[in-house]
């Protein structure tokens, strides 16, 4: 990118190198300026001039449609300032919405997608990362972030979402033609965060109340600094076991336990705090790769992992698997530690079931399921505090996520949501429909939408309480009934709303995951729907 702006001319930070313009339609190029603005597109010495005047420090330009295309370049003049872009294309462009399972990035899925991850090279999808910033007050337009366009290839790929991606190249292989990702969803949201406040308002909930205390600006970053330190000084205070030798030796008083287990939040003995968890491992002669990797499925909830003292991986929430390389030469020969030192946050402790627990050792898999070790570590009384996410704030994505991406031109939404409602479903159908008509006006285009219906849960946390050292066993766990009730209103969304398709995710649920690998089957089932309407 060639840049001689000097402080006037700002394009809308999705315009970069290697963007992706829809194609088929006139596209807005966009920002801030203050004098007249010239676009000018070219491609093998072929130049297209488009005029825009600054209104109130801002510019929007239109550009005539294209077919679909590479290798264009635009340049963006206003006064004396410049900023070109390279490697421009026109192809179909998505809008990616919803919440974790949407967002899940493809390198947690490569237990089950690593061979076509693998052999996965397209340059011609990309993606654009829409970070929010978070912005509530009406009158003042949240900006776009200035992220690239990034190609699926290489290591840029494994932060692609999963299933964006995975749809994505299969409308590739088909059309031949780029595909663009504009990828908005944030883990946690809730559907209300995805729409204005004046549309929540016909929902009889109070949910201008809930945003009242974010809509000057700068309230929500200073709430979650905040909530950072709180959360930090609660782990903090936990740190009384910390060294005192527990990462190198087994105590002598540590029980007997079995992995994998569940020790539930449910009753009156909830435990808050730290235990240790341990397990031995033979290492037989030199070993030769000096890659090993510890696998340790999932774990309620913050985890660090040592082996023979020495920490190899930490995690600091509870549903990413553990996936931790390390060195060989942190091993020796003969008797080798694994220490885990799990703090309990919410008094619900486990080694999920139905996940690998292993070791990897020049190629060579240790299970790790069966008799471990534990010992409490440090106790409290008080629980850690709840986490807050701004994407639960009503209108926060509205405000922050769709509002300033409006004029740029697109072919489809993909959405998929829904956990962060499960607990208080009411209406959700509706105000799904209600969403889906207002993002059509204020894209004012009728963009059709593919909605995921949201795969099976049990929250492994809502069983019986077990003794520690018990194991796990059958706690009779159950999909939740407003989780079964938000999975039937998705069925029924295309009755509801016009150019709607629907997928299920409900058969690639796994037991205790709240976010199912398989998302490349799930993409072929969006890009089948998406291929319907081009």
């Amino acid at each position: 990118m060639t840049d001689n702006r000097v402080c006037g001319l700002k394009p809308a930070g999705i315009f970069g190198n290697g963007m992706i313009l829809q194609r088929d339609k006139g596209c807005r190029v966009f920002g801030k300026a203050q004098d007249e603005v010239t676009v000018v597109l070219e491609k093998d010495g072929n130049k297209e001039e488009y005029k825009a005047t600054a209104e109130d420090g801002k510019f929007v330009c239109m550009l005539d449609a294209h077919e679909a295309g590479t290798g264009y370049k635009l340049t963006i003049i206003s006064g004396a300032e410049s900023v070109t872009y390279e490697d421009v294309c026109f192809g179909d462009v998505y809008y990616l919405s919803g919440q974790s399972n949407m967002e899940l990035p493809v390198y947690r899925t490569l237990d089950v997608t690593e061979e076509e991850v693998k052999a996965s090279d397209y340059p011609y999808v990309r993606q654009y990362l829409l970070m929010p910033e978070y912005r509530l007050d009406p009158t003042k337009e949240a900006d776009l972030p200035n992220n690239p366009w990034t190609k699926a290839q290489g290591t840029a790929l494994m932060d692609f979402s999963a299933v964006g991606f995975f749809a994505a190249k299969r409308l590739y292989d088909k059309l031949q033609i780029p595909i663009g990702l504009v990828h908005a969803a944030q883990g946690g949201a809730t559907i209300e965060a995805w729409m204005p406040l004046d549309l929540l308002d016909e929902f009889g909930e109070d949910f201008r109340e809930k945003a009242k205390p974010f809509m000057a600006d700068g309230t929500v970053q200073e709430f979650l600094k905040n909530q950072d330190i709180t959360q930090a000084a609660w782990v903090d205070s936990l740190n009384a076991d910390l060294g005192k030798g527990f990462e190198t030796r087994i105590p002598d008083d540590a029980e007997e336990i079995n992995v994998p287990f569940i020790r539930s939040n449910q009753g009156e003995e909830r435990f808050f705090g730290s235990i240790w968890f341990y397990r031995e491992f033979d290492v037989e002669g030199e070993v030769k790769d000096n890659d090993v990797f510890l696998y340790l499925g999932e774990m309620i909830d913050s985890d660090v992992t040592y082996v023979n003292g020495k920490v190899v991986g930490t995690t600091a929430y509870c549903y990413p698997p553990r996936k931790y390389h390390f060195p060989s030469e942190v091993l020796k020969p003969g008797k080798n530690l694994i220490a885990v030192r799990l703090v309990v946050e919410h008094g619900c402790s486990a080694f999920l079931p139905d996940h690998q627990y292993f070791i990897s050792i020049d190629g060579k898999k240790t299970d790790l399921t069966g008799k471990w070790k534990c010992k409490v570590g440090t106790t409290t009384d008080i629980e850690k505090d709840p986490f807050f996410m701004a994407q639960w704030i009503p209108s926060s994505l509205f405000q922050s996520s769709v509002l300033p991406v409006r004029d740029y031109a697109m072919n489809g939404i993909w959405w998929y949501q829904g956990e962060s409602n499960a607990s208080d479903p009411a209406r959700y159908d509706e105000k799904f429909k209600a969403m889906v008509l207002k993002l059509r006006e204020t894209f004012g285009d009728d963009l059709p939408i593919v909605c995921t219906v949201m795969a099976d849960y049990d929250d492994p946390a809502n069983g019986k309480i077990g003794d520690i050292a018990s194991g796990f066993s059958d706690n009779g766990l159950t999909i939740q009934e407003g989780w079964k009730t938000v999975q039937e209103m998705q069925m029924n969304a295309p009755s509801m709303v016009p150019l709607c398709a629907v997928v299920s995710a409900k058969d690639l649920s796994e037991p205790f995951e709240l976010h199912p690998q398989n998302k490349s089957i799930l993409g072929a089932r969006i890009a089948e729907q998406a291929l319907k309407w081009i």
